[in-house]
């Protein structure tokens, strides 16, 4: 009897993902189907990542076979093609110079700032360069000016901070438009009511520019 497997594996596109990425999906894979076994995780490996990449693995292992590699082996000198370590020094530069751009958010902001912290080897002091460059790159100033106020001031509490000042201020300009909004509906509201009673309509009397009534005001006027 078949059993049946929890979950699918893709070909490896490294368009759409990084190869540690690739390799996190096939672990998951390989816990929830019970898969401990180096040689079978090895041979599902190889029989996945599709043509272009099997071809790629063969040639990085030439003139070994893949299937003389160990899973891990294989694994590792594929990662090594695809992600060759980065400069630690280029990397903390980038990071630094990372500021907040005018249309992302402070969410968006610090989960680019983790990203870019990745390779920068930041080690215990992560958390307090995420929390200065969070401060540095703000390109609010009134979020910034509340930032820098603040005493003892933690990563954690600097990104509380600042999401909360994000929603005040976007709540505020709802508010705002909705306000503009509405008075603007008022104002159109009393033209319209003034141009109706302005309006001069035929005499059904004399097919004159003006209201009947007004015509039997003006003939009893002239009597």
């Amino acid at each position: 009897m078949t059993t049946m497997m929890i979950g699918t594996l893709s070909t490896f596109d490294a368009k759409e993902q990084t190869w540690e990425e690739y390799c996190e999906v096939l672990d998951q894979f390989f816990e929830a189907n019970g898969i401990d076994d180096g040689e079978k995780q090895r041979a599902i490996l190889i029989s996945v990542v599709g043509p272009a990449t099997y071809k790629l693995m063969r040639n990085l292992v030439s003139p070994d076979k893949p299937s003389s590699k160990t899973f891990d082996q294989l694994t590792q000198v594929m990662k090594e093609h695809f992600n060759p370590k980065p400069s630690e020094m280029v990397q903390r530069y980038v990071f630094d110079s990372r500021s907040r751009q005018p249309t992302e958010s402070v969410s968006a902001y610090v989960a680019e700032l983790r990203r870019l912290a990745h390779d920068c080897n930041f080690g215990t002091t992560l958390e307090q360069r995420l929390r200065d460059r969070l401060v540095c790159g703000m390109n609010d100033d009134r979020i910034q000016r509340r930032l820098l106020s603040e005493i003892d001031l933690t990563f954690e509490k600097a990104f509380k901070i600042a999401v909360a000042a994000e929603t005040a201020s976007k709540n505020a300009q709802d508010l705002q438009k909705a306000a503009v909004a509405c008075n603007s509906m008022k104002t159109e509201g009393k033209e319209t009511r003034g141009e109706w009673r302005n309006k001069e309509r035929d005499c059904y009397r004399c097919h004159g520019r003006h209201s009947a009534v007004s015509f039997l005001w003006e003939s009893r006027a002239h009597r």
